[in-house]
């Protein structure tokens, strides 16, 4: 095996392929396509020619410092992969082969700084490690949707039932909407409120462009036709994924937000999806929050290296990451 970056368009081809068939949709070129020519795509191949899975990069300039990171909105970058064999040893000896490469290739890329997510089924991060990659975990909750509609409710903390209870007793509306500027004027009060930047230009490509009734779907809520709160996800074959929520705050309700999630909890399972990824928050009040809906606490990795001497600096404001 290798992994070398896809340059040519036959390849991109093939890495189309096999991400639409064991990839998720974050790793799709369809969702990559978003982001232009700041991806660069790696695949991974066997034989030479034939890509057996791949992973991205998002490439940026800051102060003159070269960094790869996840692409915005985008909670992981890969890597998939295609395996045949079944022996678990044989598994476990592939994808510390993988992860090997691309460490190697990574690491042989010019950049400053790295700072890449990983995909939650990647749970061996040794490889990784013993490249002297620096790895944090980060967490998610993920809702098996494979349950009774209503075990999935009576999971949830009574904090979140009472929620959607009061939200539903004080006759809050709440609806499917294909209007994505609702959800896009709620998601820009939200990161307001909160005093954090938002890029807008992928924003609009995202809700505008590339959101479509076969890859996602949102929910509002209104009081008085007032817009309280919303939520917007994408899917997959398999997932349905939070992206984007929002909540105006001076028109509150307390079982706002609580309810647009039960209605698209409701709505992922309906259309036959197998999960409700939250893709977590490592701020703890949005954990709690997200904790509350009674999913799996599901661990996934972020991998950080930087180039000395910026590394020692880095030690000294980022401790946590480098």
């Amino acid at each position: 095996m290798q992994v070398k970056q896809i340059t040519t368009q036959g390849d991109k081809i093939k890495y189309s392929k096999i991400a639409d068939e064991i990839g998720n949709i974050f790793n799709n070129l369809e969702w990559l396509n978003i982001f232009g020519d700041r991806i660069k795509l790696f695949g991974i191949y066997e034989d030479n020619e034939k890509i057996i899975g791949g992973f991205c990069l998002y490439e940026e300039q800051k102060i003159g410092l070269k960094i790869y990171r996840d692409p915005p909105f985008t909670p992981c970058v890969g890597p998939f992969l295609q395996i045949t064999a079944q022996s678990p040893v044989t598994i476990m000896d592939r994808w510390k082969e993988v992860l090997d490469l691309m460490a190697k290739c990574i690491d042989s890329l010019s950049y400053s700084i790295i700072s890449i997510s990983l995909n939650k089924t990647i749970i061996d991060t040794q490889p990784l490690i013993w490249k002297k990659f620096k790895v944090i975990p980060g967490y998610t909750y993920i809702l098996d949707l494979g349950k009774p509609i209503e075990n999935i409710l009576n999971e949830m903390s009574k904090e979140r039932r009472n929620d959607i209870s009061k939200a539903m007793k004080n006759n809050l509306i709440v609806k499917q909407t294909n209007d994505y500027n609702l959800i896009k004027s709620l998601a820009l009060k939200t990161f307001s409120r909160q005093n954090k930047k938002i890029n807008k230009t992928y924003l609009n490509k995202i809700l505008f462009e590339f959101a479509n009734s076969s890859n996602s779907f949102a929910f509002v809520v209104l009081r008085n036709n007032d817009l309280i709160a919303g939520i917007f996800c994408v899917y997959d074959k398999n997932t349905a994924y939070y992206l984007l929520g929002g909540y105006d705050s001076e028109i509150k309700h307390r079982g706002a937000g609580a309810l647009a999630v039960w209605e698209a909890i409701k709505y992922a399972k309906s259309i036959g999806l197998r999960n409700f990824d939250f893709e977590g928050s490592m701020v703890p009040e949005i954990e709690r929050y997200f904790r509350g809906f009674g999913g799996k606490l599901t661990p996934y990795y972020r991998i950080n290296k930087a180039r000395l001497p910026l590394e020692i600096i880095l030690k000294f404001f980022k401790r946590g990451l480098f």
